[in-house]
């Protein structure tokens, strides 16, 4: 079980002022907003993501905000890309102090309407490999800074929810390998912190693998998070060093008495699942 935000509250702070920090899909949403914060806290940063012009983009707020950025040009999906990526940063900062993982891709839809796989295949490669290459790559380097990676899972990576079952089975795969990772890296110093953010405002549904999602209805009652607010929590948790944070409190809710109580919850979850 993750902390909660109360207790994150009281744990000391951890943050270091000038950080080397690698976002992987920091050209919009939830990473780029984290780019935002860390580059106010005068970090220096290596944004990655597929589209270079949104990548400009974000560099030159982040250098305005008093950050140091550049760029990498690469797909979370492709090994090579991510190794690059991390030879990039060494080149430009020569170190790697955190690490976030926050490049992702959803496929919404009931599996029995699937017609192929191919939508599981995509999801995984970039929602579980996109984070199992850059750790591979990046961690001969956290462990001389002892440093920190701050991956963006979700409660799909620990309650499967419906209409989701390639965006779940990613998130579980990814919980499941870090949790391991950190057992084996507990004498190395490596922080690792899972954070479980709710849906969020971000245009991830927009670019939905299977397209779904029925965007004008959505918008009528939108009670999703901001990607702001939700960013707020994914610093606070990184600057603690917090093993998993799950949030808002009705997700906390949920993943505590699951295991008590699977029926309950599997159907308030089918409840509100729309598709």
């Amino acid at each position: 079980m993750g902390n909660n935000l109360a207790v994150l509250q009281i744990m000391p702070n951890k943050f270091k002022s000038g950080s080397v920090v690698l976002i992987t899909g920091a050209s919009q949403g939830i990473g780029k907003e984290l780019a935002l914060r860390y580059a106010s806290r005068q970090c220096r940063l290596l944004l990655c993501a597929r589209n270079v012009e949104l990548l400009k983009n974000v560099q030159s707020l982040c250098n305005h905000l008093g950050g140091k950025a550049e760029i990498c040009q690469m797909d979370v999906s492709n090994e090579e890309d991510c190794k690059r990526m991390i030879q990039e940063c060494i080149k430009h900062f020569s170190k790697i102090d955190i690490l976030v993982l926050n490049a992702g891709v959803n496929a919404h839809s009931k599996f029995v309407e699937l017609p192929d796989l191919s939508s599981f295949k995509k999801v995984m490669e970039t929602n579980f490999y996109g984070c199992v290459y850059p750790t591979k790559y990046a961690l001969p380097y956290l462990q001389k800074t002892k440093g920190q990676i701050l991956v963006l899972s979700s409660l799909s990576g620990e309650i499967g929810l419906p209409f989701r079952t390639a965006y779940c089975s990613s998130k579980f795969a990814v919980t499941g390998f870090f949790e391991s990772l950190r057992i084996e890296l507990e004498n190395k110093d490596i922080a690792i912190t899972i954070v479980c953010p709710p849906s969020v405002k971000t245009n991830m549904r927009d670019h939905d693998l299977l397209q779904k999602y029925k965007t004008e209805e959505m918008n009528e009652t939108d009670n999703r998070m901001s990607v702001e607010q939700c960013a707020d929590t994914i610093i606070l948790a990184a600057d603690k060093r917090a093993r998993k944070v799950f949030f808002p409190r009705q997700a906390y809710l949920a993943a505590y008495i699951r295991p008590f109580f699977p029926d309950y919850v599997d159907n308030k979850l089918k409840k509100f699942a729309k598709l």
